[in-house]
């Protein structure tokens, strides 16, 4: 398969934040640097309004104004821009596509690249393999959120969302919006679609059975406080 041609796009590097094809992530924008690439990306046309969100790596200096960062991020679009009157702004991309990072180019106040698009699976949603991952995925979340409660981070809106979402989706949010560190969210968006629904499979799997061990120091807890 010949490679996708490079893409231009400006760069949004945060500690803290992994952005993940079609998922919505909302960003409040205050330093000087990124307020200009806000009105820089504004300026161009609809389709092609990205902001290239990636990863700083770990010891990075905030003194250092090009610190380190993973080769592997999400160009969101620019979906919708609430200015506010000091000149901050709140801010909404929708994951569009994965990319790897060929190059850094010149650029001033912020950073830009050079970046290859990295093609999503496509997977056949009615092959048995892919049926089977979906709806174990629907029911561990399902079952955390009614072990956990509020603590689980989707409420029963978002179930809904998922349970009518294809596996693309559905894997790709859960990514997105549960609680594991970022270094971890790197490693699911580096892996490809089927490789990332079976990690993240693990890892619902996984907090199933800390809860299972737990139960029963749960149910102590319980009973002592409502004696």
């Amino acid at each position: 398969m010949p490679k996708r041609p490079l893409v231009p796009i400006p760069l949004f590097p945060l500690p803290n934040v992994v952005h993940f094809p079609g998922t919505d992530l909302r960003l409040h924008v205050f330093e000087p640097r990124y307020r200009q690439m806000v009105r820089d990306v504004l300026a161009l046309a609809p389709q092609e309004r990205w902001i290239g969100m990636v990863l700083l790596r770990p010891g990075w200096d905030p003194r250092d104004p090009a610190p380190a960062i993973f080769e592997a991020g999400t160009a969101g679009r620019l979906e919708s821009h609430d200015p506010l009157p000091d000149g901050r702004s709140n801010i909404l991309l929708r994951g569009e596509f994965r990319f790897e990072l060929e190059r850094e180019v010149p650029s001033e106040p912020y950073r830009r690249a050079l970046v290859r698009p990295v093609d999503e699976d496509q997977l056949q949603q009615a092959d048995p393999t892919v049926i089977a991952l979906r709806r174990e995925l629907l029911r561990l979340t399902q079952t955390l959120k009614q072990e956990l409660g509020a603590r689980f981070p989707f409420d029963e809106d978002d179930l809904g969302d998922l349970a009518q979402a294809d596996l693309n989706g559905l894997v790709n949010r859960l990514a997105a919006d549960l609680d594991v560190p970022a270094l971890r969210q790197q490693v699911l968006l580096g892996e490809d679609l089927e490789e990332r629904g079976a990690s993240v499979l693990r890892i619902l799997r996984s907090r199933g059975r800390v809860l299972d061990l737990l139960r029963p120091y749960r149910r102590f807890a319980d009973n002592s406080e409502n004696n």
